[in-house]
């Protein structure tokens, strides 16, 4: 009767421990939900001025995001990657996805600020076009090469729209590995 009872009394044990660990993990981000990432703007990082084919010319531009982790432990930033449009009459036009795999920590009740670099080609950008979303600038009465270099000409203003979407980003937390989906625009409308 006395070992019964001992295992009694240690399965109760066992079983409040492993109570205590899931309500304890359960409540690891104070229900404050899960990281989030935020287009804060984009900048042209490099600029050179357009010339017309055969010239390659670079635009170099920095996505800059707002990574916040509104829970109680901290979070690691591991991979971000997302695709890029700019607008033409009203429509946009994927022209790349970049991505980043630096680790990055972000403290409980924090925000970092990420910066991811994209370069496009001014010879290369045309034949994306054409060749991704040719029916869509043929539909549109637009030529990729004139597109191109009102772009390159105009990105100072950013007279036209930038979206981001299909964004990802991929996090370790006490919980495991998260995914977090974002998209956003700029300017900011």
């Amino acid at each position: 009767m006395n070992r019964l009872a001992m295992s009694l009394v240690g399965i109760v044990v066992a079983a409040v421990a492993l109570g205590g660990c899931a309500s304890m993990e359960a409540g690891m981000d104070g229900g404050m939900g899960e990281p989030q990432v935020k287009l804060d703007r984009v900048e042209v990082a490099a600029y050179f001025p357009f010339a017309p084919p055969p010239a390659r010319v670079p635009l170099v531009l920095a996505f800059v995001f707002s990574v916040t982790n509104p829970s109680g432990q901290t979070v690691s930033l591991e991979e971000l990657r997302f695709s890029y449009a700019f607008e033409a009459k009203g429509q946009y036009f994927t022209l790349n996805s970049p991505a980043a795999y630096d680790t990055i920590h972000i403290p409980p009740k924090s925000t970092n600020t990420v910066r991811v670099v994209s370069v496009l080609d001014s010879a290369i950008v045309p034949a994306t076009l054409a060749v991704t979303q040719g029916f869509r600038l043929q539909e549109l009465d637009l030529k990729g090469p004139d597109v191109v270099k009102e772009w390159w000409e105009k990105i100072g203003d950013f007279p036209y729209g930038i979206r981001v979407s299909e964004g990802v980003a991929t996090f370790a937390t006490a919980k495991g590995a998260r995914l977090v989906s974002f998209q956003d625009s700029f300017p900011k409308k």
